[in-house]
């Protein structure tokens, strides 16, 4: 970028229950590590319509504990 920003994309896979699972890019300050994971409470907003939805640049991850 213009400042010397890197930004980092990861893919990953979500279950959804369908056939297969739904796979796509994230943006992430720093790579997860393969396995699995849930989506934290502060990744969620509510954007200017009111609906809610996923934050581009604010998606964390928690690893389940199998």
């Amino acid at each position: 970028t213009q400042k010397g920003n890197v930004i980092l994309k990861q893919q990953a896979a979500i279950d959804i229950g369908r056939d297969y699972p739904l796979v796509f890019d994230m943006t992430v300050k720093a790579p997860y590590p393969p396995g699995r994971y849930t989506i934290a409470p502060g990744s969620y907003r509510v954007n200017q319509w009111g609906s809610l939805e996923l934050s581009a640049y604010d998606l964390q991850l928690l690893p389940v504990k199998q």
